[in-house]
């Protein structure tokens, strides 16, 4: 029997801006936009980040942000998930500072804080359901060096929430003069899943930093690595285009096909960044309606 058809099935949700424009969604857009994610088949939601620099969900105590959103999202989402029977991974906060500038123990101390203080807060809403590391880093970066503290104190204080990262492949489209093959991307996760066995449940995996030919190599490679150290390996299809002078449109629909086709080997589960801006009647960019109706006719001819 052939392998069931893996529909896109969850997605990160961008509740701060950074290298993406404001929807600037009032309450009520948001929970329009979750029940129509729910009908889409969306049953996973990921939340990219708590904060980035000087803007936050919620007012934090830990993170002292300037900006923040007054009536705190994040207890807003968690709660419409309970109500739709949605799981949430969430995230943590990005300081775009320490980890760049090498002072993981700064990154390390300031996330520590924060998860006991999103434990404390939204640990009662049965949608929290588990934790995304938000650092993408690549690398020359040492993700270990964030990454395998903070899965350590999430392990220890909640051994029962598993723990998602969703790094890139770093090819072309990433650094070009320094673009790694499959081969090399495999090497790296082998050392980074030794560092930190055990501590990491599921991999995202970003698709857009690839040459579209380069994509099923590379898949095939981190789904390798990804069994071995029994890591449950996922694609994070991004629905935006990184072939484009400017950051960042809309996906090209014929490009999304492609890679949600070529995924279909290899991973257990296709999420995206993000359904939100890219993939809804609700985005502040009109061609995402559009992609959405592409991608639900196609969805349609598969399931007949």
């Amino acid at each position: 029997m052939s392998k069931a058809f893996i529909p896109l099935s969850g997605t990160f949700l961008d509740g701060v801006a950074a290298d993406i424009p404001a929807n600037n969604w009032t309450r009520a857009i948001w929970k329009k936009e979750l029940a129509e994610q729910k009908a889409m088949g969306i049953d996973t939601l990921i939340i990219i980040r708590i904060g980035f620099g000087d803007s936050a969900m919620y007012d934090s105590p830990t993170l002292k942000c300037t900006l923040f959103d007054n009536k705190d999202l994040m207890e807003f989402l968690l709660s419409e998930a309970d109500l739709l029977g949605m799981k949430v991974f969430v995230g943590l906060f990005d300081s775009s500072k320490y980890w760049l500038q090498n002072d993981w123990q700064g990154e390390v101390d300031l996330n520590s804080r924060l998860i006991d203080e999103l434990l404390e807060r939204y640990n009662h809403h049965q949608s929290f359901y588990g934790w995304y590391i938000s650092h993408e880093g690549d690398i020359k970066f040492h993700q270990e060096k964030v990454w395998k503290p903070l899965a350590q104190k999430m392990r220890s204080n909640t051994p029962d929430k598993p723990i998602l990262i969703s790094p890139r492949y770093a090819g072309c489209k990433y650094e070009p003069r320094f673009a790694v093959t499959p081969e090399l991307h495999a090497k790296h996760f082998e050392y980074l899943y030794t560092e930190m066995e055990g501590l990491i449940d599921y991999a995202a995996f970003m698709d857009g930093h690839v040459d579209f030919r380069e994509l099923p190599d590379f898949m095939a490679a981190t789904k390798e690595v990804c069994d071995r150290f029994n890591v449950k390996f996922w694609s994070n299809l991004e629905t935006f285009d990184r072939d484009m002078p400017w950051r960042f449109p809309v996906i090209e629909w014929n490009k999304m096909r492609f890679k949600l086709e070529t995924a279909q080997k290899y991973v257990e589960k296709v999420v995206s960044f993000e359904v939100p801006h890219f993939l809804s009647n609700n985005s502040c960019y009109p061609a995402a309606a559009r992609l959405k109706e592409c991608y639900l006719e196609y969805l349609q001819e598969q399931q007949q």
